[in-house]
């Protein structure tokens, strides 16, 4: 597997994270009758902000992927990264938008920070050496 290709499985993941998401909110403007914004209703709030706290994020981590690996990255590199924010962002999911596991949300958001950093940090270190 090659570090582009090691990329595009972790970014096809995301997309399928992001569809689950977006569809988690849609049915629960469906259950409770919402057509726009949260109605003031607590899960259509935790619903839209878990996909809107992952859309936030998701653009820098998964374009920092593909550049990595555009850069020729490690493979291990690569999964690593990926594997975490994807863990990260099930975790918040499960934490916030759930609630089925406390710690998620605060594991989830410490995650994707972290591989943020290292991602950012890396592509400094790229291009300037």
């Amino acid at each position: 597997m090659t570090s582009l290709e090691a990329a595009a499985l972790w970014v096809g993941l995301n997309a399928l994270l992001l569809i689950f998401l977006s569809a988690r909110v849609g049915s629960v403007r469906m259950k409770h009758k919402i057509n726009l914004g949260d109605g003031g209703n607590d899960a259509m709030t935790k619903a839209i902000r878990t996909q809107g706290n992952y859309i936030e994020y998701a653009p820098a981590a998964i374009g920092g992927l593909v550049l990595l690996a555009l850069l020729n990255a490690p493979v291990v590199g690569i999964h690593l990264l990926g594997g975490v924010f994807f863990f990260a962002r099930v975790s918040h999911l499960l934490g916030l938008g759930m609630g089925v596991w406390p710690m998620g949300r605060m594991i989830g958001t410490v995650l994707t920070m972290l591989t943020l950093l290292v991602t950012g940090l890396w592509l400094i270190w790229t291009a300037l050496v």
